[in-house]
Parts: structure tokens; sequence; C-alpha cells
């Protein structure tokens, strides 16, 4: 019984940066991109992050809808670099906010929703309101 409740309550793994980007490919208004971070699972058991779907702004102007295309393992007690490839459904005239962020230096990014975890047969929704700093060049489609 012990098991189940902490399984219920475990601890939300927080992101403790060294974030990479890789574009793959741009296809209509969906792009498929690769984020690199560093991942901190502080409980005592492996934790799998679900697809899930966030909002995505760039210096606070909307881009459209990310979405997680695979389930994530962090093992536990552990932080770890993790790649997590993503579908982004880029909002109408994100493509030309996108080119203009290209050439400036440094931009504010932020990834607003809910990301879904699980435990065994248990899970629980986290919210995300995650700003972090971006070089606009992370942005090119290579």
């Amino acid at each position: 019984m012990m098991m189940l409740v902490s399984a219920c309550t475990f601890l939300e793994p927080s992101y403790k940066g060294g974030e990479k980007f890789k574009f793959d490919k741009l296809e209509g208004k969906s792009v498929k991109f690769t984020v690199g971070a560093k991942i901190l699972n502080p409980n005592k058991y492996t934790i799998k992050i679900k697809p899930s779907d966030l909002d995505v702004y760039i210096e606070d102007d909307y881009m459209g809808v990310i979405h997680l295309d695979k389930t994530i393992k962090l093992k536990k007690k552990q932080e770890l670099f993790i790649d997590a490839p993503f579908t982004g459904t880029l909002n109408d005239g994100a493509l030309f906010k996108l080119l203009k962020f290209v050439t400036k230096g440094k931009l504010q990014l932020t990834l607003k929703g809910k990301v879904k975890a699980g435990v065994f047969i248990f899970s629980k929704k986290f919210d995300v309101n995650e700003t972090t700093t971006i070089d606009g060049s992370n942005l090119r489609l290579r």
C-alpha cells in the first residue's frame, strides 16, 4: 500500500538547462525537430514522460503548438541529457516571424501547457510554464 501511495505523489522532474535545438524538416505548417536538455528526476523510480502538447511563444509572440512524439524515460535519481523528437504546428504567420527571429541574437522562448508523466500504472499531469533564452541562429533550418 505504501508503494501505491508514494507512486501517486511522485515529484515533478525539473529542467536543468543545457538545451540544444536541431530542426529536421519543414512541410507546410508542420516542423519536425529535436530538443535536447538536462532533466533531473528526483524520484526513487523511473518516470515516463508521455506524448503531450505545449503552446510555444517566442518573444511573447504565439508561434503554435509542439507535440512530444514519443515517450521519454527519466531514470531514477539522475540528471540526464535527453534528446526528444517534436512536431510543431505553426500558427498563421509564424513562419514569417521565425524568419525575422533567425537574425536576432538572444530570444525568449516560453512553453506553456500540461505534460503527462507516469509511474507504473499511475499518471499525473504537470503544469509547464518555462521560459528560457535561446540564440536566434538555432531557429535556422539546416
